[in-house]
């Protein structure tokens, strides 16, 4: 979160209870301690906060400082995204910096790109200012045309958790997670505890699911993984929505039979549930014989024990996405796109512990 996003956030905080803490404010914006402080202590030095144990109030002598005309966005942004829960969070993001003005109209794609291209057109037509896109490609298969459509458009256009496919040099300003990042880390921690043979689920067909196995794939190379370190996907667990039926069995057969210490899974938080149970009924109890990290952080935390998990900073996603489209919008610009990505964070519970 950019620092003048941060001031705006605290300031309104401060303006709505008249107090904030530190501890509230490390969740809400998530930043560390050391950058609140540091935020807060500026607001100090400018005479607008008093601190107190543990956070800051609002002085009573100064009025807050307005955001002026001139600096306010008060264009309509269109988003165009896919229907998951995984995006609601984004949507959050995109609120809070068109809090102080500026609109948004969202529509759901359902992952077709073609009606994805309709929906886009529509929205342009409806007169947007810009378009904030996830669009429905992979990360190393060109869609003919797709460049062509987008350099078509009247409006600037910002790519959310993609980025332009192909490789090489991307034509359109993107923001994402750090996907591949994020998996490396989970599989480094791993590593550290001792672990060397593991199985990973991944049965996502998103851009996203490839960054996430490509970081995997670094992780098994670079670390010094057994090589039957083995990635299960759609073929051996369907690739509907949520598990098939019965695939935590095959998620647990596949772990006996290459003897793996450690389970790394990207999508569907809610099938871990299921495959704890299964998992204690065949005596491979979490930590001591089975060590287990999600991908996403939505309901890992209520489970039993509690999943350590890689957590993408969704909302800073769609803040960051929104702030970069509304500059261009601004100031169009003729330099080269900007592709901005947001390390997620690694949070560790009682689901991981050296093997047994």
């Amino acid at each position: 979160m950019l620092a003048a996003e941060r001031r705006a956030r605290i300031l309104d905080r401060a303006q709505q209870d008249g107090a904030v803490r530190i501890a509230t404010l490390v969740g809400d914006l998530g930043v560390s301690h050391v950058t609140i402080r540091r935020d807060l202590d500026a607001l100090v030095s400018e005479q607008i906060l008093d601190k107190v144990r543990g956070g800051a109030v609002l002085r009573g002598d100064h009025a807050l400082p307005t955001v002026g005309a001139r600096d306010q966005f008060t264009g309509t942004i269109g988003v165009v995204m896919p229907t998951s829960y995984y995006y609601r969070y984004v949507v959050e993001g995109i609120d809070d910096v068109l809090a102080h003005g500026g609109s948004m109209k969202l529509v759901i794609s359902e992952y077709d790109l073609d009606e994805e291209y309709r929906l886009v057109d529509e929205l342009v037509a409806a007169g947007v200012d810009g378009l904030l896109w996830v669009p429905t490609v992979s990360e190393r298969e060109v869609v003919p045309g797709l460049l062509e459509a987008i350099e078509r458009l009247r409006v600037p256009v910002v790519f959310v958790e993609r980025e332009s496919p192909g490789g090489g040099f991307g034509t359109v300003s993107s923001v994402r997670s750090a996907h591949e990042r994020g998996a490396f880390g989970a599989l480094r921690h791993l590593h550290e505890l001792g672990h060397r043979r593991l199985v990973m689920v991944s049965r996502g067909t998103s851009q996203s699911s490839e960054f996430v196995r490509r970081g995997w794939r670094d992780a098994i190379d670079r670390l010094g993984f057994d090589t039957e370190s083995v990635i299960l996907g759609a073929d051996e667990l369907g690739a509907g929505p949520t598990w098939d039926r019965g695939s935590a069995d095959v998620v647990l057969d596949a772990v006996e039979h290459v003897g793996a210490t450690a389970l790394f899974c990207h999508g569907d938080e809610n099938s871990l549930f299921g495959l704890l149970q299964s998992a204690r009924l065949r005596g491979l109890t979490v930590p001591e014989r089975l060590s287990i990290i999600a991908y996403d952080d939505d309901v890992s935390a209520h489970a039993d024990p509690p999943i350590s998990a890689v957590a993408p900073d969704r909302r800073r996603v769609g803040a960051l996405a929104t702030q970069l489209l509304i500059d261009l919008i601004r100031e169009p610009s003729a330099e080269p796109p900007l592709q901005i990505q947001v390390e997620p964070r690694l949070i560790l519970r009682a689901s991981t512990a050296p093997p047994a």
